[in-house]
């Protein structure tokens, strides 16, 4: 045990060492240089992504006005047809966030935002890595791409990857704390902190999104890793002390999290919903070995060299990295969305890897004297790319094209238009933007709730859009009256061949509109009886002035 400690000591005497010194370039790259490039770097990155227009975004906003209007989250549901209940909300309070930001700034600042909340998020990467200031510039930006296609725009799990950032940093503090032998801040940092902060973050966390189990399951897996790195002597503890406290912690955070308007039945359902989610053909919980998206193969890689790390790297991994790493890479595989919690946790086990190779290069530790100009021209660079950006892809114009291009707003605005009401079947991540631009007036099948509607409602909705042998059968028996669907939709191909049960009232490059024939002989009426009440009005002056 002696020895395994003597060389603990020395390994961490090395990193240290190999953080602290540095020649040419890195000399005057300051850790302010390197967070305002890091800063630019992301907005100019995650900017260049947007709009997004999220599908998920339109039915959160039109939860979180129902919320807002009925002061109250115990409601029946207002946007669909098929599940008359009360939704047991566990993210209506970000709900409400995004609805009250859109409706004062508008669908532009509302994506600004959350670009914003995406940032900071990595902006907390950068300040749980451990290295010179160069190395976590380019890792942190490395980590932000790989992630970004599955963070997607305003979403209520953008402030889950936030929390679980600031979760990691903090263990990742103390970790250090342990690691550099600083008694009296390990045991105040531990005191205080885990008894406030974690509670009342769990409490917030209950009410903004339900990926809080999985907070839980990495504070959980730290204390187990303590206790490992204690008993095999993989790396200094943070102590029996400390783990006592969190254990604490842990339990108060359980309560804390019953702290919502459902009480204890919001924990309930999320495991409900995550049960849920993962039996149904969605594209965000699919393996992430069955997706074919060129960034997933780049995290693939990724994968691969942290593996090679953990090897053959001079620093030897502790307990910590590989529990943490071997839960998240566990997540992403069974889930392509977890890629982006991957990135959050990995990050900086990986920046201390490659700190340490790169400490031992000559190459990256040669003299570059005459650069000195380098680091603050790339900042200038970097806030100018990142205006440029901000300023190209926010503007009005790109979100028409967007929602164009993206979603049926002719379609929508046809049936706003016509005042038409009923029962609509629409395509899965086109029911929340019919919800929320039609304002209630049109109930829609399903709207990318998954964990909200039964499963056998999410089942006959696939046979329904898909036309499969009882499709007929199931678009009676739920009363749907109106279709809209994009031209080429199976069920599109299937109702063309219904000339007397359904007709096309309206067609475009993007949707197409089928009628019931009583729902479209009420809308020629109503056409036609607003027609009459125009021609009317437009003849009432001609009338009082012969009266008069």
């Amino acid at each position: 045990m002696g020895c395994w400690k003597a060389k603990i000591a020395s390994e961490a005497v090395v990193l240290a060492q190999s953080f602290q010194k540095g020649t040419g370039v890195r000399n005057f790259v300051t850790d302010r240089m390197a967070f305002g490039a890091t800063a630019f770097a992301l907005i100019a990155l995650f900017s260049a992504s947007h709009p997004v227009l999220d599908p998920d975004m339109w039915w959160h906003l039109a939860v979180g006005e129902a919320i807002w209007h009925n002061r109250s989250v115990q409601f029946v549901d207002p946007l669909s047809f098929t599940n008359a209940q009360v939704w047991v909300n566990s993210q209506w309070l970000s709900e409400v966030i995004f609805f009250k930001v859109s409706e004062f700034l508008g669908l532009r600042r509302l994506e600004f935002f959350a670009m914003l909340i995406k940032v900071a998020t990595f902006l907390i990467v950068f300040a749980s890595m451990r290295s010179k200031p160069l190395t976590k510039v380019w890792l942190t930006i490395l980590f932000a791409f790989v992630a970004f296609p599955v963070l997607g725009g305003a979403r209520p799990q953008l402030f889950s990857f936030l929390f679980i950032a600031l979760l990691a940093l903090k263990i990742h503090k103390q970790r250090q704390l342990a690691i550099d032998g600083n008694e009296t801040q390990r045991s105040n940092f531990a005191g205080l902190s885990d008894a406030l902060f974690l509670p009342l973050l769990f409490a917030l966390w209950a009410n903004i999104h339900s990926f809080y189990p999985l907070a839980f399951a990495l504070l959980v897996i730290a204390v187990f890793a303590d206790w490992a790195n204690e008993r095999m002597g993989l790396q200094a503890a943070m102590g029996s002390v400390w783990r006592r406290k969190m254990a604490i912690a842990i339990v108060f955070c359980g309560l804390a999290v019953t702290i919502t308007p459902f009480g204890w039945h919001s924990a309930k359902q999320v495991i409900v919903n995550i049960v849920q989610s993962s039996q149904l053909p969605i594209e965000e919980w699919k393996p992430a070995m069955q997706m074919r998206h060129p960034l997933v193969f780049i995290w693939a890689l990724l994968l691969l060299l942290w593996l090679v790390c953990l090897a053959w790297s001079p620093k030897r991994p502790d307990a910590l990295e590989i529990f943490w790493g071997l839960f998240v890479t566990f997540n992403a595989l069974m889930g392509v969305r977890m890629v982006a919690l991957w990135c959050l946790i990995v990050a900086p086990f990986f920046c201390e890897h490659i700190s340490q190779w790169l400490s031992q290069s000559k190459i990256f530790n040669r003299q570059t004297e005459g650069l000195k100009w380098l680091p603050t021209s790339t900042v200038v660079l970097l806030a100018f790319l990142a205006g440029l950006i901000l300023a190209l892809k926010f503007s009005q114009n790109e979100f028409q094209k967007m929602e164009q291009k993206e979603y049926p707003k002719g379609a929508v605005a046809w049936l706003m238009e016509r005042n038409l009401k009923g029962n609509c079947l629409t395509r899965y991540d086109w029911g929340g933007y019919v919800a929320w631009r039609t304002k209630g007036q049109i109930k829609v099948f399903v709207d990318g709730r998954a964990d909200f509607y039964p499963l056998k409602v999410m089942r006959d909705f696939i046979a329904l859009y898909y036309g499969r042998a009882n499709w007929e059968q199931v678009l009676n028996r739920y009363g749907v009256n109106i279709v809209l669907v994009p031209p080429d939709a199976p069920v599109a191909n299937l109702l063309t061949l219904k000339t007397g049960d359904w007709r096309i009232a309206y067609r475009d490059k993007v949707a197409v509109i089928f009628l019931r024939r009583a729902l479209a002989f009420s809308e020629r009426a109503l056409l036609w009886r607003h027609q009459r009440v125009i021609s009317r009005k437009a003849t009432m002056p001609l009338q009082t002035s012969k009266v008069r």
